[in-house]
């Protein structure tokens, strides 16, 4: 199969551009993908069942709410992937190597996790007044977000930056939950970032996702 020549959107530029050229609210997907550094996503738009569309990248706490806000306009469905539902070639071509010059970056590292979100686990709804961190809790606060068994899902943990101390976990849905999640955290003064596998021991993420055996590693 020939490889596309796809439009690439550089989110730091806008993220009001014109994304689609065709599909609608059937047909129309979003991947998220983690990549290095975890302050940043790649996100490939497609049409059912796999025809790529478009490839956009940005960083997580400035583009990332206001991308899903825009994809939700356009009526598509936006998932987070460990490694979507497309050829390999495109996902490691804009995952791995930005087709821009100024940027260098890592592949990701670590194996996903893969896992089901734990029933223990409570869901995050934006309230106002009722913050995520207690007042005077943590001067160095991160959230790490990662993918799970359902891409419709996602876990956050936020930690104490630098320690294993989770301070609370929550789950929630990618389309309706993650742009707030980003923009609370960051009000609050925490780093978000993006990650196939938290840095965190597994007994500490065990507690918050249960493995899914029948996933083998990439």
């Amino acid at each position: 199969m020939d490889k596309p020549d796809l439009p690439f959107h550089d989110l730091e530029f806008s993220t009001e551009d014109h994304f689609w050229t065709g599909g609608d609210a059937t047909t129309r997907r979003v991947y998220l993908m983690p990549v290095s550094p975890p302050s940043e996503f790649v996100a490939f738009g497609a049409l059912v069942p796999s025809e790529p569309c478009f490839v956009a990248r940005g960083r997580v706490e400035q583009h990332l709410g206001p991308f899903i806000e825009r994809m939700a306009r356009d009526d598509a469905k936006v998932e987070l992937h460990e490694w979507p539902p497309l050829p390999d070639w495109l996902v490691k071509e804009y995952a791995s190597n930005p087709p821009w010059e100024g940027h260098e970056v890592e592949n990701p590292t670590g194996t996903p996790v893969r896992g089901m979100v734990r029933s223990s686990v409570d869901t995050y709804e934006p309230v106002p007044g009722t913050p995520l961190w207690t007042p005077g809790e943590a001067i160095r606060r991160s959230i790490f977000i990662t993918p799970v068994k359902d891409a419709s899902e996602l876990l956050a943990l936020g930690v104490l930056t630098g320690t294993d101390t989770v301070v609370f976990s929550k789950k929630g849905t990618v389309q309706g939950a993650l742009g707030a999640l980003i923009a609370q955290a960051v009000n609050e003064g925490a780093r978000v970032e993006l990650h196939t596998w938290p840095p965190l021991p597994k007994d500490v993420l065990h507690l918050y996702l249960e493995p899914v055996l029948d996933t083998p590693p990439r």
